[in-house]
């Protein structure tokens, strides 16, 4: 029968000082399990060395897979900076009055926490009870888990599966769970003797050594303790409830009665509350209702979201569904807010008049997890409140001229941008659109949603917003967002990726043709960069290499396309850079997986900046999607070269350069899946005295319209050989 094995760490004082671990998002809470190996080896050792049965029993452990934790919800503290003495009293010259010269000021900043309740770590075992008591033994030698201020002490037990999950569920803290690769510390084989290992070089760090009969001392860091990387899941929790009346039917309610609707039911859920836990009526009130509350309680406030009915165009946007989101490290319990909020009846929270229908509780989220993402477009459903929109609208006139209003709406998506930072998303917009009128067929105007808020009209703006990388959600942003206001709904509809982006140069400063080959290596290497995993190899995708590192061994080019452009105006003058898949440009090649567009996709996005060595930096880049009609893509039956073409072959010396070109051309569009030009018009041609590969300017004709893009030769996947579509 499965087993648990359960490791309870109280702490002396509800006060945390330890730094580094990455647990569920929180950096450096809760202690990670590789931080609590740490303290259970220390805890074991005598000296140098450990009894056998202590050994194997901590070999055991190291060998599980990582264990779920709880962890009380936290606080964070103010960051203090204490000046101490750093540990070189040689550099001045070992003289301990002088020990003012070698202080240093270092940042303690504590994580609060109830010290009531203990942090929980359970291991699932199959076998070797005899071991995990023994583990349990070692628990109860911990001493500190953390920084050497941070006393704890701890105790173990081996129990039923369904006991330790019961223990997780009566936790009244956050329980995280183990996901895949991440950034927390977990033991793994050989964490124990690397501990060891690190304990004893540390001990031998300064050697003497003797060079020319004089002595000399040696530094030598030790090598670091071996841990894996694991991800801990932490996400927040969510209570559904439905609107019924009495006949258990549906009570919709409309779009615009959102901000009144849950005001009413988030007051009465506290008041409910307070009435029945009294003593804890304070609380309640800061993080349900935010009276009182700090920037600190912004992290712990529970969230009340209106679920709108979504799916077509003819949908009707009528709130049914009401959705309650407890942030991970809300201290309230589950149960409680579940009770507080079932029942409550729908009214208006300023007359008390009352409306039709109450909230029931469901397990029912299928209509919620449609705005859950992930997407890289967001449109409001409920207008976001914006704040200072109010105050600098007085500025304006209410009849606005052209330039009014364009200056109006660039200020209005700053505050956006500001909004998105406040409710803790940090990708970075692409584009901002921001109107008065909504975005879906059957919305509702921005100014209807202010009546029984406190927002003015003037605040309220529909947003639609377009991210660089996916974004999950459910996305609720703006002033109004712990009422109902400023929910985004996923864009879904078109083409999830773009398989050739454009990113346009600033312009201030001219790039020659002659510059495109550094230019486009750089752009190349910054691509490679944002593709790296976790061991630091790139996917051959952007690569051009096996992971061998042989060059590209597949048939097809199977890595990606990058190219100089230039607009006809600019005489000659790169403006933009181009980065295409393969799969784009050559069309013998195997549509691609949905996961593979979706990581060139992400990657390309990504590129923000670029530095060109002597040709500067680009600040500011934005990967724009070409679109059919561009120069690029056509579609078109005539296209003419942009850059030279150079052929696959080498030139004999009995071939006349122009007739070659022409025939090599052909067989290159034929390799690439591309008809066949019935026409090639060979605007330019050179060839070195020995042959070579010529190159060549051309223009090509085929008998039915081409898409783009047109990238052919034997330096296609740098830029050369690319083609505009039309004369």
């Amino acid at each position: 029968m499965p087993r648990s094995l359960l490791i309870a760490v109280r702490f002396h004082e509800g006060r945390y000082h330890g730094q580094g671990d990455r647990v569920g998002g929180e950096d450096g809470w809760p202690p990670s399990p590789g931080r609590l190996f740490q303290a259970l080896v220390a805890g074991a050792a005598r000296g140098a060395t450990f009894r056998p049965e202590d050994r194997r029993a901590l070999e055991w452990l190291e060998r599980l897979d990582p264990p779920r934790i709880a962890a009380p919800a936290i606080r964070r503290g103010r960051a203090v900076r204490r000046f101490v003495p750093n540990n070189d009293l040689d550099s001045v010259g070992g003289d301990p009055a002088r020990v003012g010269e070698i202080r240093v000021g270092k940042q303690w900043r504590p994580w609060f926490f109830d010290p009531e309740v203990p942090v929980l770590y359970v291991w699932s075992i199959e076998s070797e009870a005899g071991q995990a008591m023994q583990v349990c033994s070692i628990a109860t030698r911990l001493y500190q888990l953390g920084r050497g201020i941070d006393m704890a002490w701890a105790s173990g037990q081996v129990m039923d599966e369904d006991e330790a999950e019961a223990a997780l569920a009566s936790h009244p803290g956050v329980l995280r769970t183990p996901s895949g690769k991440g950034a927390t510390a977990t033991p793994h084989p050989g964490t124990l003797d690397s501990l060891a290992q690190r304990y004893q070089r540390k001990r031998d760090r300064l050697t003497t050594v003797i060079e020319s009969r004089k002595a000399r001392q040696l530094f030598t860091q030790p090598p670091k303790a071996s841990f894996a990387n694991t991800g801990y899941d932490a996400p927040a929790r969510c209570l559904h409830f439905e609107l019924r009346t009495a006949e258990h039917n549906f009570a919709p309610q409309a779009l615009a009665s959102a901000a009144p609707l849950l005001l009413a039911f988030r007051d009465a859920a506290a008041r409910r509350l307070a009435n029945s836990i009294p003593e804890k009526a304070e609380l309640f009130e800061r993080l349900i209702v935010g009276r009182g509350a700090g920037p600190q309680d912004l992290a712990q406030r529970i969230r009340l979201v209106p679920v709108p009915s979504i799916g077509t165009e003819h949908t009707d946007p009528s709130i049914r569904r009401i959705m309650v989101e407890i942030p991970a490290n809300c201290p309230l319990r589950l149960d409680d807010l579940k009770w507080a909020f079932a029942g409550l009846p729908a009214c208006d929270p300023q007359t008390g008049e009352s409306w039709s229908g109450h909230l029931v509780s469901t397990d029912d989220a299928r209509m919620a997890k449609r705005f859950a993402g992930p997407a890289r477009a967001f449109k409001s459903i409920t207008p976001l409140a914006l704040p200072g929109v109010s105050r600098h609208r007085q500025v304006l006139q209410d009849q606005k001229l052209g330039s009014q209003r364009d200056h109006e709406e660039r200020h209005t998506a700053g505050l956006v941008v500001r909004a998105l930072r406040h409710a803790g998303i940090r990708a970075t917009p692409a584009d901002i659109r921001v109107q008065r009128e909504p975005f879906q067929r059957r919305g509702t105007r921005a100014k209807h949603f202010a009546a029984g808020s406190r927002f003015s009209k003037h605040a309220l703006w529909h947003v639609h917003i377009r991210f660089r990388e996916l974004v999950p959600g459910p996305m609720v942003v703006g002033d109004g967002r712990f009422c109902g206001l400023g929910l985004m709904e996923p864009v879904t509809s078109g083409t999830s990726y773009s398989d050739v982006f454009a990113f346009r140069l600033d312009g201030r400063r001219p790039i020659t043709a002659e510059d495109r080959t550094p230019l486009l290596r750089h752009l190349r290497r910054a691509l490679m960069a944002l593709a790296r995993n976790e061991t630091g190899g790139v996917d051959r995708l952007f690569s051009g290499h096996e992971r061998d590192g042989r060059p590209d061994a597949a048939r097809h080019h199977a890595h990606v396309f990058v190219a100089a452009d230039r607009d006809a105006a600019e005489e000659g003058s790169i403006t933009r850079l181009v980065v295409a898949a393969p799969w784009a440009v050559d069309r013998s090649s195997k549509r691609p997986p949905d996961n593979q567009r979706r990581f060139f996709d992400e990657v390309v996005r990504r590129l923000t900046e670029l530095t060109a060595g002597r040709l500067g930096r680009f600040d500011g880049l934005v990967a724009e999607a070409v679109q059919e009609g561009d120069p690029l893509l056509g579609p078109s039956i005539l296209w003419t070269g942009t850059a030279r073409y150079i052929a696959t072959r080498n030139l004999k010396k009995r071939d006349e350069a122009a007739a070659f070109v022409k025939e090599d051309v052909i067989a290159e569009c034929r390799r690439r899946s591309l008809p066949a030009p019935t026409d090639v018009e060979v605007l330019d041609v050179g060839a070195g005295p020995r042959g070579g590969r010529p190159e060549a300017m051309l223009k090509l004709r085929f008998a039915t319209a081409v898409r783009g893009p047109v990238l052919l030769g034997r330096d296609s996947h740098s830029g050369g050989g690319l083609f505009h579509a039309g004369p």
